[in-house]
């Protein structure tokens, strides 16, 4: 039986669909999540969320916020997400740009523990939006 997942961000169903494993980034380390898994809460941080369902895999940005799971099902409720193909990674490179200068100019512990927020997420956007890009290239023939 697989995993039912439900994710959920800015008060609306970014993706419920079934897979056979979920992988995330959590306070703790990483996460992998099988069906029958023992019931858990925990904190995501910014980082990959993958959803694997046979011989496919879908992988996602999330820039924090909880996942639980219970009785096969895996509810995450994200601050933010995003699927690898929506992501704009100009825009993500500028925002990891952006949150580098201001970390750079040694501002007050609140400029930087934002800036530090927003690089960990654009970071993570790059990564995902890069992994899906790299493998649209692997596939493209010659």
């Amino acid at each position: 039986m697989p995993l039912h997942v439900e994710i959920i961000a800015a008060e609306q169903v970014i993706m419920s669909e079934d897979a056979d494993v979920v992988v995330a980034q959590t306070a703790s380390g990483q996460v992998a999540i099988l069906p029958a898994h023992a019931p858990l809460v925990t904190l995501l941080v910014p980082g990959q969320l993958r959803l694997g369902r046979g011989s496919t895999e879908q992988v996602l940005s999330v820039s924090g916020g909880y996942l639980e799971v219970r009785e096969n099902q895996v509810v995450i409720l994200a601050d933010a997400a995003e699927r690898a193909e929506d992501i704009d990674l100009q825009r993500a490179i500028a925002a990891r740009e952006r949150a580098e200068a201001v970390l750079a100019q040694k501002q007050s512990n609140a400029e930087a523990a934002r800036a530090s927020i927003a690089l960990s997420r654009a970071i993570a956007r790059i990564r995902v939006a890069e992994i899906t890009r790299g493998r649209a290239a692997m596939r493209r023939p010659n």
